[in-house]
């Protein structure tokens, strides 16, 4: 089966109106308080609370098959999409993750939009480590919270600012969405599992595991660690590393 282009069928929709130059994209958020830090969600210890979670961040949501648990653990750190209607989609897409607002309910206010998060479901060689279904437990809550920032702050972005975020996509301009987006998920206290997510990525692709700088476009473990000293919500998970 071919890959679906999302970015394409997403610029599609967006691409229907002229935007206006100047518009402002992934701009830095405040923490939201009081911030929820976990240092490692595991599947076994988590598993008897789905009910809960169920039915607390389960509302208007069409989670992903097999990985639910995880969704609505990532969820449970931002109260503002308690009753957001988000669509999971797992699919064989041309990128491993990608949130947008649903183009068809762009007319509506943000809070009644639908959301949708695209998960990919093939990929070949190396690249496999990107897949969602490769990655360890807290690592994947990681990688879905990184993508529900995205919604989250497309809740504060009207019809026109969306589509100026998608032109952003097709330039440099990405690089400094995509980092914003990370230190967005670090202050709603997902910092640790995103952490584990870029070690991950760094070990199966052969990269060196405390060397600077990001992965592509998004932040890599060194300076999620800084982000993470930087925030005092931290403090304690980081007092109690060895």
């Amino acid at each position: 089966m071919d890959k679906v282009n999302v970015t394409g069928g997403i610029l599609t929709g967006l691409f229907l109106v002229v935007c206006a130059p100047g518009l402002s994209h992934a701009q830095d958020d405040p923490a939201p308080l009081p911030v929820k830090v976990v240092r490692e969600y595991v599947e076994s210890e988590q598993r008897p609370n789905y009910d809960e979670l169920l039915a607390e961040w389960g509302r208007h949501k069409q989670l992903p098959g097999g990985f639910e648990l995880q969704t609505l653990l990532a969820l449970s750190h931002y109260p503002e999409l308690r009753d957001t209607r988000i669509q999971f989609i797992l699919a064989d897409v041309s990128i491993p993750l990608a949130s947008r607002p649903w183009w068809a309910s762009m007319h509506r206010s943000a809070a009644n939009r639908l959301y949708k998060v695209v998960i990919d479901t093939e990929r070949q060689g190396s690249g496999q480590a990107l897949l969602l279904k490769q990655q360890p437990f807290n690592a994947q809550v990681g990688i879905i919270g990184h993508e529900l920032a995205h919604t989250v702050y497309y809740l504060d972005r009207s019809f026109f600012g969306i589509a100026a975020d998608a032109l952003c996509q097709l330039s440099s301009c990405r690089h400094d969405f995509e980092r914003a987006t990370d230190r967005r998920l670090v202050d709603y206290g997902l910092g640790w599992q995103r952490y584990d997510h870029a070690l991950f990525l760094r070990r199966e692709m052969g990269r060196p595991l405390d060397a600077p700088g990001g992965d592509g476009a998004y932040m890599g473990p060194v300076e999620l660690m800084t982000l993470m000293q930087e925030n005092p919500a931290y403090s304690h998970s980081l007092a109690s590393q060895p």
